[in-house]
């Protein structure tokens, strides 16, 4: 393929921010050791304007050869964190619209580089506190390499990084859970409420959760964790493997679907964000 001919498709994602210092959420307000956090951080902020997905698109500067398309912005696609692609070539988009703080729950304390402690652990879906965050599937139904048609596969996720179908439905990051929705007619109804598969996921920093699931070439799933989540991770579903596997995030970890076997892949890093396999599997 010559560099002439090279396309890049862009899903334009705005990060969100919170600027604890201005405003501190009621979820944050009176948690321990925030004053002194946000004290010793001295972190610099700026108050410029925001632009939309279009004006955005204007400021790129693109060497020659190459194009960015926009193909999906607000309100279709809000905070996205993650996509994944099917076997029909329809993008997978898990919408981040509860970050940064889970729904339900209360930071008592935070440490010195903000990880917070909360007062529970928050319940599975459909069990625990409904979120804003969604999974949603998106298809060019023409080939003109738009993204014509959009639906919602499941809603109401609480701090959900993640979504990867295959194996008869859709895997869902939802920390601390690895989750599973089976689909097995493929019609993109979930056929009835969530399997866990794995707990113990860190929570203490949602920008550094558990995170980036993708198919490995030896039919494992994949995944990150960041520099500033713990995790005591322990199978859910009917396996030899008993206890939990603890580890202090910056890793790459792996789930087996059918063996149902956690282990970790990689440890160090920093703070871990995206799994991608080439095509000599690397």
């Amino acid at each position: 393929m010559t560099r002439s001919s090279i396309r890049f498709l862009c899903v334009v994602m705005f990060c969100a921010s919170v600027a604890l210092g201005d405003e501190v959420p009621e979820a944050a307000r009176s948690a321990k050791g925030l004053d002194s956090a946000l004290n010793s951080l001295h972190a610099p902020t700026r108050d410029t304007k925001a632009l939309s997905a279009g004006e955005s698109l204007k400021h790129f500067k693109l060497r020659p050869g190459y194009a960015v398309d926009l193909i999906a912005d607000e309100p279709v696609v809000r905070q996205p964190i993650n996509i994944n692609f099917d076997a029909r070539g329809r993008m997978w988009v898990t919408q981040y619209i509860q970050y940064p703080f889970p729904k339900g729950l209360k930071i008592v304390e935070y440490d010195r580089y903000i990880r917070a402690k909360f007062d529970k652990t928050p319940l599975p879906p459909p069990l625990g506190d409904k979120g804003a965050d969604r999974v949603s599937i998106h298809e060019d139904t023409d080939g003109d390499g738009t993204f014509d048609r959009t639906k919602v596969f499941v809603d109401g996720l609480n701090i959900a990084t993640s979504a990867l179908p295959g194996k008869g439905g859709v895997w869902v990051m939802n920390p601390p859970y690895l989750l599973f929705y089976p689909d097995a007619n493929g019609d993109d109804v979930p056929d009835g409420d969530p399997v866990v598969h794995l707990s113990g996921f860190g929570l203490q920093d949602t920008h550094a959760a558990a995170n980036s699931l993708t198919w490995g070439p030896d039919g494992w799933i994949y995944g990150a964790q960041g520099s500033t989540c713990t995790a005591k991770v322990k199978v859910e579903v009917a396996t030899e493997q008993k206890g939990t596997t603890d580890f202090l995030g910056q890793a790459i970890w792996r789930y087996h679907p059918a063996r149902h076997v956690f282990e970790i892949f990689a440890e160090g890093g920093g703070n871990t964000f995206g799994v991608e396999f080439d095509d000599q599997g690397r």
